[in-house]
C-alpha cells in the first residue's frame, strides 16, 4: 500500500519542532512513561460533539455517541456532561455508558446478536430503545419484558439494500449483509404490532455503514425510510422515533453535518418524530494518538523497515481494513530518506504492518513516532494477541494531562486463567 496521507487531524500540531497538543508538547509524556500508548485532546473531544450538536439543533435530536469507536469511561464522561446519550451494541457497553453517567432514557441497544441476558439488563435498567433486527429477536424481547414487568420501547432496524459505497468490511445496509430486516417484513410486523403485548413498537431505525463521504447514500436510506413512514401511515399505525444510525466519514467527505442535517428535515417530519443519532468515529477519530517507540531500524536490499513497539493487537484497522493512517515523528524532521520504507510492528504476523512509503523521514531508533487519528476504533479494537498487555491512555487537558487508563499488567493477564495439573 502506498502511504496515504491524512489531512483533517487538527487537535495535534507540531510548534517549536514536536507535537503539540493544547498546552502539552507529546515528547514531555513519552519521556515519563513506558511505550505505547493512547493520547487524547479533551479540547478536541468536546469541540467534536459541539460541533456536531449545533448542527441539530432546530429539530428534536437525540445524539447516542457509539462506544464501539471508544468506550474510555472518562471519554463518555466528557460527554455525558455535554449531554450525549449512547449507543451501545453489548451488556459491557451499557454498563459502561451507566457508569459514566449517561442516564438509561438516552441508551439505545443496537446489535445483531443480544443474548437472553443483555436483553434482560437492558430492560431492567429502562434503556430508552432496543433496536430489533429479526423477528426471533422481537418475539424474545417481547418475552423478556412480560416476564419482568416492564413494557420496552423497541425500534425495527430495517435493512434499506443501500451502497455506501465505503469499505466493504463496514458496509451494513445491504440486502446480503447480516443487519437488519427488510422494509416488506418491517411493515407486516408493525401492521400486526397489537400482538405484541409486552412492548412499545414505534421506531424505525437503520444504519447503512461506517466513514461514508458522500450524501447519496445518506439520502437513498432515507427515502426507503420516508417510503415505509408514509405506507405505515395510511394504515393508522404510528412512529414516534427514527434511528438514523451513523457513519458520517471523516475526511474527503463531499457534504457538511448542515447538509445532512438538512436532509433528515427534507424526509422526516422533524417536528412530530424524536430524530437519533449514532456519532462515533466523527466524535471520536482525530481526538486522539497512538505513541510508539522506534525499536529497531532494519535495511534489506530493497526496502527499509522501521519497527515499532506498538502491534496491530495496539491499532487493528491497519490490518482488518487496509487503513493507512498518517504517522509522522514526534519531533520534526526536515529530510526524508528516499527509499521504499515501511513502518511495522513486532506481532508475528507479516499485516503487522501500517504504512508502506516510497520516501519517509530520517528518524532513528529509539525516536517516537505518532499514529494520527486512532481515537475512533483503537483502543477499543485492541486485544492482548501475542499475550501483550492493553495500553496505557493519557488525557491532555490545557496545560496538564493525567492516566485514563492503566498499562495492564501481566500478573492480571496470566492469573485469569486456570492451571490444571
Amino acid at each position: 500500500k502506498e502511504f496515504i496521507k491524512i489531512t483533517f487531524m487538527s487537535y495535534f500540531t507540531y510548534s517549536n519542532n514536536f507535537l503539540k497538543s493544547e498546552g502539552v508538547e507529546i515528547q514531555k509524556i513519552a519521556e515519563s512513561r513506558s511505550t505505547p500508548f493512547y493520547c487524547y485532546s479533551k479540547k478536541a473531544i468536546t469541540e467534536n460533539y459541539n460541533n456536531f450538536k449545533n448542527s441539530f439543533k432546530n429539530m428534536d435530536v437525540k445524539i447516542c455517541f457509539s462506544l464501539k469507536s471508544n468506550s474510555n469511561l472518562s471519554i463518555l464522561n466528557i460527554l455525558s456532561n455535554l449531554g450525549a446519550g449512547a449507543d451501545v451494541v453489548s451488556e459491557g457497553e451499557l454498563r459502561k455508558a451507566l457508569r459514566a453517567n449517561i442516564e438509561a432514557n438516552n441508551i439505545v441497544f443496537s446489535g445483531v446478536g443480544k443474548t437472553e441476558e443483555e436483553i434482560s439488563f437492558a430492560i431492567k435498567n429502562h434503556c430508552l430503545q432496543i433496536n430489533v433486527e429479526s423477528i426471533s429477536e422481537l418475539n424474545r424481547v417481547n418475552t423478556i419484558a412480560g416476564k419482568i414487568g416492564n413494557k420496552q420501547k423497541v425500534a425495527l432496524r430495517i435493512n434499506p439494500n443501500v451502497d455506501p459505497n465505503t469499505h466493504g468490511k463496514i458496509t451494513t445496509g445491504k440486502i446480503e449483509n447480516k443487519f437488519g430486516i427488510s422494509v416488506n417484513d418491517a411493515f407486516n410486523i408493525f401492521k400486526n404490532s397489537s400482538e405484541y403485548k409486552n412492548i412499545i413498537l414505534d421506531g424505525i431505525a437503520f444504519h447503512i455503514g461506517s466513514n461514508i463521504n458522500e450524501i447519496k447514500p445518506f439520502e437513498d436510506s432515507f427515502q426507503t425510510t420516508s417510503t415505509l413512514l408514509q405506507n405505515l401511515s395510511d394504515i393508522n399505525i404510528p412512529i414516534e422515533t427514527i434511528d438514523v444510525g451513523g457513519g458520517v466519514g471523516i475526511e474527503n467527505i463531499n457534504f457538511s453535518y448542515s447538509n445532512y442535517s438538512n436532509l433528515i428535515s427534507k424526509y422526516f417530519d422533524t417536528s412530530q418524530k424524536q430524530i437519533i443519532i449514532e456519532p462515533g468515529r466523527s466524535i471520536s477519530a482525530n481526538t486522539g494518538i497512538l505513541v510508539s517507540k522506534i525499536l529497531y531500524i532494519k535495511k534489506t536490499e530493497e526496502r527499509k523497515f522501521i519497527i515499532i513497539d506498538a502491534g496491530m493487537n495496539d491499532w487493528m484497522r491497519a490490518a482488518l481494513y487496509d487503513a493507512q493512517h498518517e504517522i509522522v515523528p514526534i519531533e520534526k524532521k526536515q529530510s526524508k530518506d528516499s527509499v521504499e520504507t515501511m513502518v511495522v510492528g513486532p506481532i508475528c504476523e507479516t499485516t503487522d504492518q501500517f504504512i508502506s512509503s516510497k520516501e519517509y523521514f530520517d528518524v532513528k531508533e529509539g525516536e517516537y513516532l505518532a499514529i494520527l487519528n486512532t481515537g475512533a476504533y483503537g483502543s477499543s479494537m485492541s486485544s492482548n494477541y501475542n499475550v501483550r498487555p492493553l495500553l496505557e491512555e493519557v488525557m491532555i487537558d490545557g496545560n496538564s494531562y493525567y492516566k485514563i487508563r492503566s498499562r495492564q499488567k501481566f500478573e492480571d493477564l496470566i492469573n485469569n486463567e486456570i492451571v490444571i495439573d
